[in-house]
């Protein structure tokens, strides 16, 4: 047994009891060439990492910026999908305004010519309509047409063999631009064209025109978003009678109209009694609005006399068959 000690007397410290040594051994110094390998192993840790972390960043942060464009292209498409299904109403413009007249001369008409590609081939004789106009006018030479909906199959016009054989000019009026290039290359010198359509209102609009390759003119109000694989295309509509003004002539022998089920709402925006019309043709693929279309002619003086084709043939009552 361990004896007590006298009180007063300092207790031997335990580590002389139980035997341990009462100096701490000394620990060598750490070398410096392990502090150094730390130091490169860390610092090559931090050119390897840092390139990722950064890459990461910014394709995090280029993604987040790639996501909010894409949110908002697509609501910007949306809206513009919808504007397009919208017709533009210029309802305040009447459509004697000078203003709009000036318009359709400086920018809106264009000489029926195409210098840039090879002209196509010319009709060379009269289709049985024109053949029966000429008849009706006495085979007129220096008269003035008016043909809307012209070279609608890319090929033929009611109005070719006029200008060419007996001098007569005129406008040509084509809505599709497919159709409005070809017109052009057939270099009708003595005509100007339009890359428009007739408004059925007596002032301008600007519509969605719907057209597949299979089909001439579709219906101008048809709605585009139930369409999707349409070729959409927007389209400025001016009056026929703002047309006439901006050709200055109000005298038309020989009006053509082929608009793709609106020709009734246009001939309504005539003033009938500031222009003088001899001889009308209406182009109708469905006859129902027909007979509406003859009750209307014959208030303004109009009867109705031939049918070709889908054409219905209309003159004043004073022209001689």
């Amino acid at each position: 047994m361990v004896a007590l000690h006298s009180m007063g007397s300092p207790a031997p410290p335990l580590a002389q009891h139980i035997g341990l040594p009462t100096s701490i051994p000394h620990l060598p110094p750490t070398p410096i060439k392990s502090i150094k390998k730390v130091e490169e192993h860390t610092r090559f840790l931090i050119r390897r990492l840092l390139p990722i972390g950064l890459f990461l960043v910014a394709f995090a942060t280029v993604m987040s910026i790639l996501i909010l464009h894409m949110d908002n292209t697509a609501m910007k498409h949306h809206q513009f999908t919808l504007n397009l299904s919208k017709d533009l109403e210029l309802n305040s413009i009447s459509q004697d305004n000078p203003q709009l007249i000036m318009y359709l001369r400086e920018v809106a008409l264009f000489p029926a010519i195409e210098t840039h590609h090879k002209p196509l081939e010319s009709q060379e004789d009269p289709t049985d309509e024109t053949e029966y106009v000429l008849r009706l006018l006495n085979h007129k030479q220096n008269g003035v047409f008016v043909e809307a909906g012209a070279y609608s199959d890319g090929r033929s016009s009611k109005t070719e063999v006029l200008e060419r054989r007996f001098n007569w000019k005129g406008l040509l009026i084509q809505p599709d631009p497919r159709h409005y290039f070809n017109l052009r290359r057939h270099n009708r010198l003595r005509s100007q064209c339009a890359h428009a359509c007739l408004s059925p209102m007596p002032y301008p609009r600007e519509i969605t025109l719907h057209s597949e390759s299979d089909v001439k003119i579709n219906d101008i109000y048809s709605n585009s978003m139930d369409n999707p694989d349409w070729l959409v295309i927007r389209v400025k509509c001016f009056p026929l009678f703002s047309f006439l003004l901006a050709f200055n002539t109000s005298t038309v022998d020989y009006l053509s109209l082929e608009t793709g089920g609106t020709e009734l709402q246009v001939l309504e925006t005539l003033p009938f009694d500031r222009v003088k019309i001899e001889i009308i043709s209406v182009d109708l693929k469905d006859d129902k609005e027909i007979g509406t279309i003859k009750k209307f002619l014959a208030t303004k003086k109009f009867k109705y006399i031939q049918k070709f084709n889908y054409s219905y043939i209309f003159m004043m009552n004073h022209v001689r068959i």
